[in-house]
């Protein structure tokens, strides 16, 4: 029997989005699936048209968890409350202006399931227009070369980490780990904390495989989650990290690439 695969979403403001993320979800090849979903105080409509897409989700045998924020979370604390509230044994986060590759649930699963080490995994992307029908830039995520890891190549700033992201419950004393995974009230950077927290917990997985679409915008408008600059909340990320390895002498979990086959 196939193991549950949960798609974490935290989402302010995007109801413009919201039917491109759903169709992408409904045409995964992979089941069981379960959505978690937290309205993160949205002003628009972005909550009725979530609760009128429940229906169709049931229909793709797709379990759609709702969850109404009942106070401004922003998107780190989004993203904890809805693991809190998952029920699989596989994660992976989808923002809510994105889209995923038909075959990425199954593609990821197929790589976990030969790979019973891997702890975690994530994927390569492409950056799209905002109308999601033109590539603008093909993926530019890596692996860390032998003796890096995410954090330094952060610091050097090369992307090594980006989308897909996904993870697992393989973690020892997973519990812990779930709850640090995600730093609360951060309101961008998400990607980049989860995945240098992630190689501080267990073994990692880098593939050359396009899963991820990612949305950008048109000149001049604001991001559905972002309301700081970017650039200071990257450095601030990085600092800590390196303070917390350095005090707590932390273990760094190598990652591995997987050559995907052509």
């Amino acid at each position: 029997m196939n193991k549950k695969f949960t798609i974490l979403t935290s989402c302010y403001n995007g109801e413009r989005y919201l039917k491109d993320w759903a169709k992408s979800i409904m045409r995964q090849d992979y089941r069981p699936i379960e959505v978690v979903f937290v309205d993160d105080k949205s002003i628009d409509k972005t909550i009725n048209i979530i609760e009128k897409l429940s229906d169709k989700f049931e229909q793709k045998d797709i379990q759609l968890k709702i969850i109404k924020a009942q106070k401004k979370l922003y998107c780190g604390s989004g993203y904890n409350l809805a693991l809190r509230k998952a029920t699989g044994e596989f994660f992976g986060v989808l923002d809510a202006d994105d889209m995923l590759e038909n075959y990425a649930c199954s593609y990821v699963i197929n790589l976990y399931n030969k790979y019973s080490n891997i702890a975690w995994i994530y994927t390569q992307y492409n950056k799209y227009n905002r109308k999601m029908d033109r590539i603008i830039r093909r993926g530019f995520c890596q692996c860390p070369p032998k003796g890096e890891s995410i954090l330094s190549m952060e610091k050097k700033r090369i992307n090594t980490y980006g989308h897909w992201r996904t993870f697992s419950n393989r973690f020892s004393n997973c519990d812990t780990v779930f709850k640090k995974i995600f730093q609360k009230h951060l309101r961008c950077c998400v990607d980049k904390h989860l995945g240098i927290r992630l190689e501080e917990f267990g073994p990692g997985m880098f593939v050359n495989k396009v899963c991820y679409r990612y949305r950008t915008r048109s000149s001049g408008e604001k991001s559905i989650i972002h309301s700081e600059p970017l650039r200071r909340t990257r450095i601030q990320v990085c600092a800590a990290a390196k303070t917390r390895r350095k005090r707590r002498k932390l273990r760094i979990y190598p990652i591995v690439k997987c050559k995907v086959k052509k």
